[in-house]
């Protein structure tokens, strides 16, 4: 060995001695402070809501406060580039949902993110659908009369959505029915539903979470749901099928990431914790009342393999929806 060779050999065996140790006890002490919970969206949204289910069940079993973080705005991406860019060492995580993992690859050309290169997967938290809604002062009482006044009222129809599901379900809504609407985006679903409230948008596919906040309340209508059966919670309103569109589902999910290259040891324990968490009953109950919705309890690698099927799926529904990327 050479002199050059051998100073290499004792310098990188001095490296792993000086940082081993280290890195060891960073994962070993894991968490040793408060963990933040990013959400793409603001409060009051469905994806907020699961969050702080989520939060207050996961603290117990890390013995750390979890903190729930809004960065809502630009269809997700101010969300997920801040988790993308955050440091990996699992005091950063993302609660977010299939608009941004799912459907924003196909719907832009660009992101500020990459869905497989910048995260790495924690798991699956839940699975919920949309409804379809109108303003309580619209003379429309099922989905067929929303059709028949669009096709009246060409010129004043106008549909809005606070995440992409919502304007993908309104894209494909329009294609399959033959009418037309004027799509606008909102930063949130809870500031679109204040609009379909007041009538500056007719109608919109929004998320069962902040629909069940206003249905009954003289505020809103719902003609039906995204699911392929009626849902727990809202078994009056009918399927789309049921009203008389068929081939019409639209699911949505909310999961966990954390920034890429958080080491394996830090991602088993945010994944152990929240495994505990979305298995207790009581939470099932709460996501039951809250989302009519249905845990989405995995493991790392099976939510990773999840969210890579999602994706495909959604980029054949925009595909047929005729919506071109931006």
């Amino acid at each position: 060995m050479n002199f050059f060779s051998l100073m290499l050999s004792m310098t990188t065996l001095l490296t792993l001695t000086l940082v081993s140790p280290s890195h060891a006890q960073t994962t070993e002490s894991f968490p040793n402070r408060a963990i933040k919970m990013v959400v793409p969206f603001g409060p009051g949204s469905g994806t907020d809501t699961v969050a702080r289910v989520v939060a207050q069940q996961m603290q117990t079993y890390l013995g750390q406060p979890v903190t729930v973080e809004n960065r809502a705005g630009a269809n997700g991406f101010i969300g997920a580039e801040a988790v993308a860019r955050s440091a990996p060492d699992g005091y950063t995580v993302f609660v977010t949902s299939a608009s941004i993992h799912s459907l924003n690859p196909s719907l832009f050309k660009t992101l500020p993110y990459d869905t497989e290169r910048d995260f790495a997967h924690v798991g699956g938290v839940m699975e919920a659908y949309y409804t379809l809604l109108v303003g309580e002062t619209l003379p429309v009482n099922s989905v067929q009369e929303l059709i028949a006044w669009l096709k009246a009222n060409p010129g004043s129809a106008s549909f809005g959505w606070g995440a992409t599901v919502g304007q993908i379900a309104g894209a494909t809504f329009l294609k399959q029915t033959n009418t037309s609407a004027t799509g606008v985006p909102y930063k949130s679903s809870p500031q679109a539903v204040t609009d379909l409230i007041g009538g500056q948008i007719k109608f919109m596919f929004n998320d069962v979470t902040t629909s069940k906040a206003h249905l009954g309340k003289q505020r809103l209508k719902a003609l039906a749901v995204t699911s392929p059966e009626r849902i727990v919670g809202l078994e009056d309103i009918p399927t789309m099928a049921q009203a008389g569109v068929a081939d019409f589902e639209m699911t949505t999910w909310v999961g966990m990431l954390a920034p890429k290259n958080t080491p394996s040891a830090i991602i088993n324990t945010l994944s152990a914790a929240l495994l505990k968490a979305v298995a207790l009953p009581e939470v099932a109950a709460k996501m039951q009342a809250c989302c009519s919705a249905r845990m989405l309890i995995k493991t790392p690698e099976a939510f990773a393999q999840f969210m890579r099927d999602d994706q495909k799926r959604w980029a054949k529904k925009i595909s047929e929806a005729g919506v071109k990327p931006e």
